[in-house]
């Protein structure tokens, strides 16, 4: 797979190792090229994982339900008696929050030009404020069931 980047003049995908640009025949020089191949790589993976994070939205009304449904399952459960299986139950919502902190740390203050990264990122702002919501409310339930 050929590496890409978009021109610094006309902003279209082109291919490095080449020593202009077929579009607006802007020169090319390596240097260039490779920065702005790093660049536009690593928006393309911010959008990815943004993507991944917005997928684990979807999890959230599960994990609710399971904050509620499961104390009463615990009573009788051998299963979900044991203390590995609700320390494994309670730290699921922590997962997406985690998720979401680690990737503003990683690509918060990236600066690129894919027209795909501001919708990332408010994505996940979304998902930051979804998941930090079920995590207090996780953590109300979790006092109120073991304290």
């Amino acid at each position: 797979m050929s590496k890409m980047f978009r021109c610094p003049s006309c902003k279209e995908v082109i291919r490095t190792g080449q020593p202009v640009c077929q579009y607006c025949d802007y020169s090319i020089d390596g240097p260039m090229a490779h920065a702005e191949t790093l660049k536009f790589q690593a928006g393309i993976d911010a959008c990815a994982a943004a993507n991944h994070i917005k997928s684990l939205n979807y999890a959230a009304p599960v994990l609710l339900l399971m904050d509620i449904v499961l104390p009463f399952l615990w009573s009788g459960d051998e299963f979900l008696l044991t203390t590995r299986m609700r320390i494994y139950i309670s730290l699921l919502p922590f997962g997406s929050l985690a998720g979401a902190f680690g990737w503003f740390r990683k690509y918060g203050a990236l600066q690129t030009d894919d027209p795909d990264f501001p919708e990332a990122k408010q994505t996940v702002k979304k998902a930051l404020i979804l998941w930090t919501i079920l995590s207090a409310i996780h953590v109300a339930i979790l006092a109120k069931t073991f304290l």
